[in-house]
């Protein structure tokens, strides 16, 4: 599936601001947004910050699809500051999975997986 180049700017109030680039393809953000599971960020604003929630259309944006800029990207390994996607999740059950050791990211394929099963 065609990935494409996605900002996040989440505002964690006067604790502070989580920003990133990073690779996802579209299907994927809509999951993690329609979803609404509550990324763990843990203590990325210091001491006792604990950071989590759902992430909302708002919080992110499209940079750019293009093939090209992806590539170049993927290539350069430009990406950087938080990924949504690379943390753990909380305040969310699958039924009859065991969610502890994955990742946001594992979780969202695993359901748009089921999806295209149901179909």
């Amino acid at each position: 599936m065609k990935q494409a180049i996605y900002k996040l700017s989440l505002c964690c109030g006067r604790m502070g601001d989580l920003e990133g680039v990073f690779l996802a393809t579209k299907p994927q953000v809509a999951k993690l947004i329609s979803s609404k599971i509550e990324v763990y960020f843990g203590e990325v604003l210091g001491k006792h910050s604990e950071i989590f929630g759902a992430i909302e259309k708002k919080d992110l944006k499209l940079l750019t699809d293009d093939p090209i800029a992806v590539e170049i990207v993927k290539k350069y390994k430009l990406t950087n500051g938080i990924n949504p996607f690379k943390y753990s999740s909380v305040n969310f059950e699958l039924e009859g999975v065991d969610l502890d050791d994955m990742t946001v990211g594992e979780i969202i394929d695993r359901l748009l997986i089921q999806k295209n099963d149901s179909n």
